[in-house]
């Protein structure tokens, strides 16, 4: 059980909506000139039960920490009037996203989303790969590589400041043949050229390659150069397989890709250890973000790809297929993920085709449609959120400048295995295991459905949201069977991810890791905190007041999931009926009550009322397989799993013991565990990898930690030891040097 785990998320399966109950079916809201007579109007009494720490941050109030922590934010908790103030949109946001998914309505939001993804090739990709140089438009001339060395063991550049080879700068280089069979370059030739080489070296012309230290133990760039004609012969230019004008189509879009992986920040707002901003082509520590950026990601000059610019170009058929800026290089899948969600589920597009989320929580036409009416508000209004204790009793807080939180990754699509469906027809299945990458995002698959976060079952009520004992990290240590996941670690002893004596943890310092990467909070709402609140319902019919009356009153031991952290365990709440302040009345009682002008509303029993229509909420879902796969997966993670701790996927350091969990990674490096996730035997993916995420309900496919002892997580092919460079001035200006001036501009 070591090496088993749940993901932060996981998905309840959104299914084409065409088959299910008529009740279900997209139409018209009900007219509000009149209550209908057999609908429900009233009020709802709601107690919510925090079950783990809730955070409620006053963000407008964050500010920068005491110390250190460039671009650091430090947050208080949002008080109002001497309690913790929880605002009623978020309470019916949440209650709006368990009713979507419940009763399968069209999704309320889905915007952005009609580019395709990108994501990474395979180091096999590149043996179809060959250097070429943009002689004209449309005409590419083959190249020659060699490698390059660049930088020392640190990944530091082995030139002085002004002696290193520039990006595309035109050069002359002795190279010979390097082992099996590839070529190195043994010195650049700045000055006059060599009288005599040693056998196996010769004179070339070409170009410096360079794309940064932007990879863990890389040493060489490349050096791309033609090799000498014999003499009366004549360069034929590659021939393509494609229309120019589609290939730069091709390029731009991928050099756009690029781009938007990464925000400004990343790229032009880096610190260096001395305070200064780093260019995006430093190399500043190590791992992501610290690494050197390639110029095609930041260079505004490769944006286009124009004559004298080099680049690799993918071969298909003897004829160029694409074009690429790296070898092993981002592509793009052939659909945007909007093309594979059904349009039954696309956000209503007009006032007759509301879904029954959109009937009762409201609806706002999508952008630029056009559509008239272009609005609807709605049946079902969250009065105000009053907490019943005061902030003394119901806050936790931290002194000086707050407790740090563990990194949030942001949301990554491209990770096809973990959002794509098999079909469509069946997002509760996941794409199979070892699909190959270039086939996930791929015409005929389908989206895995509504992202839902695991509640963290099996917390220590009260030593879990602790700081622990000591002087030890807490992020570091386990309690029970589970890390402090909400926390983030120390800093590192080293950027080696160096182990403590006793190989039980990461060795950490005693300083904290603030940064833009993270948020700090001064506090939060303590486990067992009360609020209550009213749902004012306003003619629901009874299948809809049964699906908000199931949604009100889960199961013991089940909970709804409720602001920010989420993915760390914040925010698990218990909602239960206040059957003393509900009030509920059918549209006929009310025709009776206006009628007689006098005579009072009669004595209803609510709970029978919400009895009945829950009954008849689930005699419909279980009408509906669909709809019996969504409940059984939204009941799964509301209640959790106790045997399983959730926390995003990593790999545990060879130097930790079989068997033994692995602690959260101090530099943050989850990406690891993707990179050994894609691990290849030969041309295919490796037995045991390129796991797909699981689906909710099934307890015997959890995803796995692996060890970097056999992870086979390469961080970039290390090129061969080249020797230093022999800066020799030698050269001069011969018939090959005006050849090449002529073939490459």
């Amino acid at each position: 059980m070591a090496d088993e785990f749940l993901n932060p998320y996981t998905f309840v399966p959104a299914f084409p909506r065409e088959d299910l109950p008529e009740q279900f079916h997209d139409g018209r809201p009900p007219a509000r000139d009149r209550l209908r007579e057999d609908s429900w109007t009233g009020r709802i009494g709601i107690r919510l039960t925090v079950e783990t720490a809730l955070l409620l941050l006053d963000t407008p109030r964050g500010r920068p920490p005491s110390e250190d922590g460039a671009d650091h934010l430090v947050y208080p908790v949002r008080l109002r009037d001497g309690r913790p103030h929880l605002p009623a949109t978020s309470v019916k946001g949440m209650l709006r996203a368990a009713y979507e998914a419940v009763t399968n309505s069209r999704f309320g939001v889905f915007g952005g989303h009609d580019t395709p993804l990108g994501f990474r090739r395979d180091a096999g990709y590149a043996l179809g790969m060959v250097p070429v140089y943009v002689a004209a438009e449309g005409v590419l001339g083959k190249l020659e590589i060699a490698s390059l060395e660049m930088y020392d063991k640190a990944g530091q550049s082995i030139y002085g400041k002004d002696e290193a080879p520039k990006h595309l700068q035109k050069l002359r280089a002795v190279i010979s043949g390097g082992r099996k069979g590839g070529n190195r370059v043994v010195r650049l030739v700045r000055g006059e050229s060599p009288e005599r080489l040693p056998p196996g070296q010769r004179l070339v012309h070409g170009m410096a390659y360079i794309t940064g230290a932007n990879i863990e133990g890389k040493t060489s760039e490349r050096f791309l150069y033609l090799e000498p004609l014999p003499p009366g012969s004549k360069r034929e230019p590659l021939p393509l397989g494609r229309e120019w004008s589609a290939l730069l189509e091709d390029w731009d879009r991928l050099i756009q890709s690029y781009r938007d992986a990464h925000s400004k920040a990343e790229l032009f707002e880096r610190r260096r250890q001395d305070g200064g901003v780093a260019g995006p082509e430093e190399r500043i520590g190590v791992g992501p973000g610290q690494l050197a950026w390639s110029p095609h990601i930041h260079d505004q000059e490769w944006m286009t790809l124009k004559p004298k610019m080099a680049c690799y170009a993918r071969m298909k058929d003897g004829k160029v297929d694409r074009l690429y800026p790296v070898l092993v290089p981002r592509d793009l899948y052939p659909v945007a993920p909007s093309a594979l969600l059904p349009a039954s589920l696309a956000p209503a597009p007009s006032y007759e085709q509301l879904s029954p989320a959109d009937r009762l929580f409201g609806w706002v036409a999508p952008n630029g449609s056009g559509a008239r009416p272009a609005a609807y508000r709605g049946r079902l209004r969250v009065g105000p959120v009053v907490c019943e204790q005061v902030a003394t009793e119901a806050v936790d807080r931290f002194d000086g400048d707050g407790l740090p939180l563990a990194i949030l990754s942001a949301p990554k699509p491209q990770q096809g295995r973990f959002y794509l469906a098999e079909s469509a027809d069946r997002p509760d299945r996941p794409v199979p295991d070892r699909t190959p990458k270039e086939q996930l995002y791929q015409a005929g698959r389908g989206l895995r459905g509504r992202k839902a976060y695991w509640h963290h079952a099996g917390l220590d009520p009260t030593q879990h949201w602790s700081e622990g004992q000591g002087k030890i990290d807490p992020a570091q240590v386990r309690v029970g069977r589970h890390f402090r996941e909400f926390r983030r670690s120390r800093a590192p002893l080293d950027d080696y991810g160096s182990p403590t004596r006793d190989s039980k943890r990461y060795a950490t310092r005693d300083a904290e890791q603030r940064d833009s990467q993270n948020r700090s909070i001064k506090g939060w709402v303590r486990p067992k905190t009360t609020f209550r609140f009213v749902v004012d319902i306003r003619d629901l019919d009874e299948h809809e007041l049964g699906a908000l009356a199931w949604l009100l009153d889960f199961p013991p031991g089940h909970f709804h999931r409720l602001g920010y952290g989420r993915p760390l365990g914040f925010g698990s709440v218990r909602l239960d009926v206040d059957y003393q302040n509900t009030e509920l009345h059918s549209g006929r009682d009310y025709a009776d009550y206006y009628r007689s002008l006098s005579a009072p509303l009669p004595d209803e029993d609510p709970t029978a009322i919400l009895d009945q229509a829950r009954k008849e909420f689930e005699r419909l879902v279980e009408s509906s397989p669909q709809l019996v796969a969504i409940r059984d997966a939204l009941l799964t993670v509301a209640r959790g799993n106790p045997g399983l701790p959730v926390h995003y996927p990593r790999v545990r350091p060879s130097w930790r013991p079989e068997g033994n969990p692995a602690p959260p990674d101090p530099r943050g490096q989850n990406y690891e565990w993707f990179t050994a996730n894609e691990r290849m035997s030969g041309d295919v993916i490796a037995p045991g990898r390129g796991r797909s995420l699981p689906t909710a309900v099934n307890p015997s496919a959890e995803l796995v930690i692996y060890s970097t002892k056999n992870a086979g997580n390469d961080r970039g092919a290390r090129a061969p030891k080249n020797g230093k460079f022999n800066g020799k001035s030698a050269g001069s200006s011969s018939s090959d040097t005006r050849r090449w001036r002529r073939e490459m501009g």
